[in-house]
């Protein structure tokens, strides 16, 4: 990975730490709502603004964002007391887009996510292998489903700081924690299988997608 890439690595991972914690602080700290809201709204403001002035209608488009955002500071109050109930719906269906974007290749006749991820990295798989990648998609699927079930649960039957705990400071860990033990399983399942980690995987996509791009051109 060369210089640019790394730092732009590393700014993505400083940026969603520093999310979480800010997360963390406003659900936890009496009169940092404020914070919370903002934390809310701010991604998907910038993301409308962005399609906004892409947009060929952005002569409409623009006016209309204006109009939402002066609505929304209109009913700042109401919307601040309430602001957990958007960290909850922003993790929570993060997870389930997650899991659709792995469940979704299972479907027949579609390849695996996963298979396509180690047929990028090892090129043509044997049977054994694309039969363990389409499990190992399958329980990425589940995992992330889960996760979305636990964060819900939580939400609703517990505290918000204890919410927060789990969807701030323990579900990124558990990813990890899953890669982990999907590398553990792969190692018994397939001994003989040239090892790869996630970072081969990214590499091997992003050379795919570059690809895909030079021969459009």
């Amino acid at each position: 990975m060369n210089a640019a890439r790394f730092l732009r690595a590393a700014g993505v991972v400083a940026a969603i730490v520093a999310y979480q914690l800010a997360a963390h602080h406003a659900a936890s700290t009496p009169g940092a709502h404020g914070l919370g809201l903002a934390l809310v709204l701010a991604p998907l403001l910038l993301v409308a603004l962005n399609a906004a002035v892409r947009s060929n209608v952005r002569a409409w488009l623009l006016p209309l964002w204006a109009l939402a955002c002066a609505a929304l500071w209109l009913g700042r109050a109401t919307l601040t007391a309430h602001f957990g109930w958007g960290l909850w719906l922003e993790h929570a269906s993060f997870n389930l887009a997650l899991a659709w974007m792995f469940g979704r290749t299972l479907r027949s006749g579609r390849e695996p996510l996963c298979t396509q991820f180690a047929t990028m990295v090892h090129g043509k798989l044997e049977a054994r292998v694309v039969l363990y990648t389409r499990r190992v998609t399958a329980a990425w699927a589940l995992f992330f489903v889960g996760t979305a079930f636990v964060s819900t649960m939580l939400f609703a039957f517990a505290s918000i700081v204890t919410w927060s705990t789990f969807a701030n400071y323990l579900a990124l860990p558990l990813v990890g924690l899953m890669f982990v033990a999907e590398y553990a399983c792969r190692r018994i399942a397939l001994p003989d299988m040239e090892p790869s980690s996630i970072m081969d995987a990214v590499r091997a996509y992003t050379q795919s997608v570059q690809m895909r791009r030079s021969g459009a051109q």
